[in-house]
């Protein structure tokens, strides 16, 4: 039962701009696990230096290791369990204890083939773990936008929820959100009636206390449904910051690198930092301790919002199946990123329609065979 390992480098069509710099290139390893019957299960590993992730160095050493481990007689027990959430057993698990991308991309190559042996989907496989009873057929994603004519553009695609980043003075972030929701609201009046566009903001930490209240001040027409990660995570009072400017923000807060494993969904939950947590599996470790945060989050009565680490299109689809599996529908999900990309990693990767990501029906993960 041979396992491959391949390095991808994905360019994007256009920069990313983010408060942490400019994104040009994604850097990832994909995991291809091949069985007897031909059988092909594919995962993802795509960490990414100063948002998430562990080095890549460290990624694709420990996925060096773990390839070679991932022996016929090894892959074979894993599958004899049946049971998506299954650990890696007492070899793998070790190996990948701090590399979180790289375990995210080995168990999702079994998982893949464990799904395919179903005959099932990944999501429908992966629901009857979470005990919902069913799948959604179609993930709600939103759009990631750099400006209003952007803006404009999605909402004429049908996505009923855009997203920007945005960093530097609140001042002129302020005035960047509210361009963007004169966009949305000028479609609106014409396009739909009545039919109102939600306006998400990312600040990638950009802000202390102080600028983050004056942002919410100044964009307060801006209407946000959410406003994500305004403040760094790595000051030591930040969960209690995130606290007091949730109480007096006058909008939603999420975070999303305030969460790097369950553990720190339950911290966020008890200081009552957020309403809604942002999980990317990829820097989570894969489906078992998604899960894990999932199931914790609503525990604590936090909304939870999937999204990718711009990811190639095998990590988006393990994304978008999580979504679809556990029956997050309150939020849309940060998926529709596969567009950014000049060439993708597969054959036929999810595609978006109408604001919605489509899981089709087919074994495993549905998205093809490796590209190129």
């Amino acid at each position: 039962m041979p396992c491959h390992l391949y390095r991808c480098d994905l360019p994007l069509l256009r920069p990313l701009a983010t408060s942490r710099g400019l994104i040009s290139q994604r850097t990832t390893w994909v995991v291809e696990i091949v069985t007897d019957s031909g059988a092909c299960g594919y995962g993802e590993a795509a960490p990414l230096p100063g948002f998430g992730g562990e080095d890549p160095e460290l990624c694709a050493k420990a996925l060096d290791k773990a390839v070679n481990a991932l022996t016929s007689e090894a892959v074979s027990r894993w599958l004899e369990r049946g049971k998506a959430d299954a650990p890696l057993g007492h070899l793998l698990e070790p190996l990948l204890t701090h590399t979180p991308c790289a375990r995210h991309a080995i168990e999702g190559a079994l998982i893949d083939l464990l799904a395919q042996s179903r005959g099932y989907p990944v999501s429908a496989f992966l629901a009857e773990t979470c005990l919902s009873g069913s799948s959604s057929v179609v993930v709600q994603v939103n759009a990631l936008v750099d400006g209003p004519e952007e803006a404009r553009w999605a909402a004429g695609q049908g996505y009923r929820t855009v997203k920007a980043k945005i960093s530097g003075e609140p001042w002129h972030a302020a005035e960047r959100a509210l361009a963007i929701r004169a966009a949305l609201d000028s479609f609106s009046s014409v396009a739909t009636p009545g039919a109102a566009l939600k306006l998400r903001l990312d600040a990638n930490g950009a802000w202390n206390l102080d600028q983050a209240l004056d942002f919410c001040a100044r964009s307060t027409a801006a209407g946000l449904e959410l406003l994500e990660q305004p403040l760094d995570p790595l000051r030591t009072s930040h969960l209690d910051e995130l606290s007091t400017l949730r109480r007096r923000a006058g909008c939603r807060i999420s975070v999303d690198e305030s969460i790097r494993s369950a553990a720190d969904v339950g911290r966020v939950g008890a200081a009552q930092a957020a309403d809604a947590v942002v999980l990317k599996p990829m820097f989570l470790g894969g489906w078992r301790p998604t899960l894990q945060a999932v199931q914790l989050a609503r525990t604590c009565g936090l909304g939870v919002i999937v999204t990718s680490a711009l990811d190639g299109s095998i990590g988006l689809a393990f994304a978008a199946h999580m979504a679809a599996a556990c029956s997050l529908t309150e939020f849309a999900h940060g998926l529709a990123t596969g567009e950014r990309f000049e060439a993708d990693l597969t054959t036929e990767p999810l595609t978006v329609k109408n604001g919605g990501m489509l899981i089709r029906d087919r074994p495993g993960l549905g998205i093809g065979t490796l590209a190129g």
